[in-house]
Parts: C-alpha cells; structure tokens; sequence
C-alpha cells in the first residue's frame, strides 16, 4: 500500500459541532490534494461510548481516544506516530480549512528542500477580514507572536514569504524535518509547543514559509479561553521552558535584563487588569525547572537570528486584539 503525502491531524477535547464542522472542511480540503491522505483525530478525555461527532464522520476517519485530556502537545505526538506520511499538518479543532488548504500548503513546502514548515493564513472566524496570524515571529526577548496579528488581510504578502515559524492552529510539517529536530515537547502540555518546534528547527537550518492562499477561519481560545488563569499559568510557564531550551547564552547576557523588566511589568499589568497571578507562577514552575531544560536544549542549541524586540506597547495592542476576540 502506497504511503500517503499528507497526514492531518485534528486534536480535539469537547468541541461538539465546532470539531464536526472542522473535521467536514478538512475533508473537503482533502479532496483538492492530489494523491493519497488521512484524517487522524485525537480525542482527548473521551471514549468510544461517547458519541462526539456523527457515527457517519467517524467511521470515515482514523480515530484515537484518550481517556484523560493529556494535552495538545502529547495528543499531536500520539497522532504523529499513528501517521505515515511525508507531510503532515496540524489543524485546530476550531478551526474551518477553506478548499485550497491543502493543496496550497503542499505546493509551497514542495518547492524547495530545506523547507521543514509551511504556515496556513488564519482569519477570525467572526471577522474574516482580519488576520489572526500569518505565520509567528520571536523577538530578542524570547516573546513570539503571531503575524499581522489584527491586520486587514489586504495587508498580507501576496506571494509566499519566509517566517519564523507557523502557528500550531494551522500549520504543515515535513516528517524528516520533525524526525531531526526531536518532534513536538510533550512536557509543554499546550501552548508554545509550536514556537519551541520552530525554534529548533531553525537552528538545524530548516526554513518556514507562509502560503497566503493556505486560509483557516479560527474560533480563537475556544477551549481554554484567552485570559483564562489555566492558560496564563501555562504560558508563562513554557515561556520560561522555551528560552532554557533555545535561547544561546550570547543572546540571555545581552538581554536578560530587559527579558526580566518586560516580564515583570506583565505579570504586574496582569495581576492589576485580570486580578490573576497565574502568569507569574507559570513563570516561577518554569524557573524551578530551568536547568533541566537548559541542559535538555544544549545538544542543538544556537543562536539565530531574531526580530527586534516588539516592546510592551505592541504586548499591549496584541492582548486586546485577543481580548475582543474572546467577547
């Protein structure tokens, strides 16, 4: 039997119709890549006994049940390895692939060799002129962030265009590229997961590049919520994990100072506005952990090139492009 070029993943925990009418889009976006594919979908906290999504949708797809929810992270290593494909993507479960998805994603990461990653254009689902991401960045400050963020989508490149990295909503994989760089970090749980992969494939030499004709419609924070003190404690935490990993020496002597500074008037900004402090403890757990992870980074660790810092005001207009999406 043939393998197939593309495998997509959906990792799911308690979406209902959201997850059925993104798993009926991706089929669709299937339909337009030529050559063989499957669908593999991780539900988390669930069982066969549960009815999800229609019996017909599921007799249709490669499912996997996880009793517990153990992750975003560790639920994309599970679909992974169930796969055998030379590309594999990543689509949110609250997330609607246009047609072209797909094929559009495999065109462009097929055009050269030493491209790992392909990022997908995500608009809000509620307003579909504007972007929520074209791709992500990381600034000298170890802060990534996601592309154009808030920007009409007449401000998009038109063509493809290298990034950083792609945003795990929406993004395609090529398998060696993963299989180098030691996949996905299970220990992340969710969030960042994607920034820490793209950060260690760069330092292994291998590019990303956003497709704009690649286009998801996203329901952001559909699971946890953005501005939910789950999600804080989380993403504080691993980006404390990312910068043990990935950030070279050079770069932590040169702004460590201004890392700390920008750090602490967030978590204090956060404490203030949201009455939370789920940011600085996520951070204090990364602190604790943080040999463990330097040493964990040191075989492929490298300094690269990165963005200029983006400042707290950009932090700032960010957050309440966020915010108002989640109303």
């Amino acid at each position: 039997m043939t393998a197939p070029i593309l495998s997509v993943i959906v990792i799911s925990y308690r979406k209902g119709e959201l997850l059925e009418a993104c798993l009926l889009s991706a089929q669709s976006a299937l339909r337009q890549v030529a050559g063989e594919t499957e669908l593999i979908l991780v539900l988390n906290g669930a069982s066969p006994d549960e009815p999800v999504v229609s019996e017909k949708l599921v007799a249709s797809i490669d499912v996997v049940y996880e009793p517990e929810n153990i992750g975003f992270a560790p639920a994309v290593a599970r679909g992974f390895r169930r796969s055998n494909s030379e590309w594999v993507a990543l689509l949110n479960d609250d997330a609607l692939a246009e047609p072209q998805l797909f094929a559009s994603m495999l065109a462009v990461g097929s055009s050269a060799s030493d491209i790992g990653s392909v990022a997908a254009q995500m608009r809000f689902f509620d307003r579909p002129e504007i972007l929520n991401s074209a791709g992500i960045e990381v600034d000298r400050l170890g802060v990534a962030y996601d592309r154009l963020l808030g920007a009409p989508v007449g401000e998009s490149e038109t063509e493809p265009t290298e990034v950083f990295g792609a945003s795990g909503g929406a993004a395609m994989y090529r398998r060696t590229m993963l299989d180098e760089i030691g996949g996905f970090d299970e220990s992340f749980f969710a969030y960042l997961e994607d920034v820490d992969v793209a950060w260690r494939a760069r330092m292994h030499g291998w590019r990303c590049l956003y497709a704009p004709d690649a286009v998801v419609k996203h329901h952001h924070s559909a699971t946890l919520g953005h501005g939910s003190s789950r999600k804080y404690f989380l993403v504080g935490r691993n980006r404390v994990r990312l910068l043990a990993k990935n950030a070279s020496t050079a770069q932590l002597r040169r702004y460590m100072p201004w890392i700390l500074a920008q750090d602490l008037a967030y978590v204090s900004f956060i404490a203030l506005t949201q009455l939370t402090l789920a940011p600085l403890l996520g951070r204090l757990t990364g602190l604790r952990e943080w040999r463990r992870y330097r040493r964990a980074g040191a075989a492929g660790r490298r300094e690269i090139p990165l963005s200029r810092a983006s400042g707290l005001r950009a932090a700032r207009r960010r957050q309440k492009v966020w915010l108002k999406k989640a109303l």
